[in-house]
């Protein structure tokens, strides 16, 4: 198999945290590495699984993996000094389950650091809560949560950190959505 050369559309000048390492994470990892130009000694993996196969993949790609749940209650306490580490311009990569997207948005809003969504998540509970109507607990209710905080900051002049939430990521089109992420030009 001869070697090839693919298109690196932009540099990560920070820390990568990607969060969640399941089938959708396993097919980002490379494309990641063959699409942007990065450190990779500053990139880890946060899952609370630790997969014989997913530990044998990360260590193939040099990548750290912390085992951890991302939670309401230890989002900003774990992530926090994760993605601002170092000099540069962090990136998180959610790829998780049952992590408040907006949450994470706005931690990643106040310290300047790129967001990538696989889709509007909400904590843990979220689908499930009876005090809620069946039509506050979709994801279009999800997605215009995002929405109106985009509108918030926007009209109080805040940043609103470069977010690209996509809804019905798979590996497959994970190449086509690389292209299109908001990073700094390489």
């Amino acid at each position: 198999m001869t070697e090839q050369n693919y298109p690196v559309y932009a540099e990560i000048t920070g820390p990568i945290v990607m969060i969640g390492f399941g089938s959708i994470g396993r097919g980002t990892l490379p494309l990641i590495e063959r699409h942007f130009k990065f450190d990779k000694s500053r990139m880890v993996v946060i899952d609370p699984r630790e997969e014989p196969s997913d530990m044998e993949i990360l260590k193939k790609h040099g990548v750290r993996h912390i085992k951890e749940y991302v939670t309401k209650e230890n989002y900003k306490e774990l992530l926090k000094p994760l993605l601002t580490e170092g000099e540069g311009q962090g990136f998180c990569v959610n790829l998780s389950v049952d992590t408040s997207s907006l949450d994470i948005i706005k931690l990643c809003r106040k310290h300047d650091v790129l967001y990538v969504d696989t889709v509007v998540e909400p904590w843990l509970g979220f689908y499930f809560d009876k005090g809620m109507s069946n039509a506050d607990r979709t994801n279009y209710a999800l997605r215009e949560t995002v929405r109106k905080e985009r509108r918030r900051t926007q009209a109080a002049l805040l940043p609103f950190p470069p977010a690209a939430p996509i809804r019905a990521w798979s590996p497959g089109s994970s190449s086509r959505h690389s292209s299109t992420l908001p990073t700094t030009p390489a």
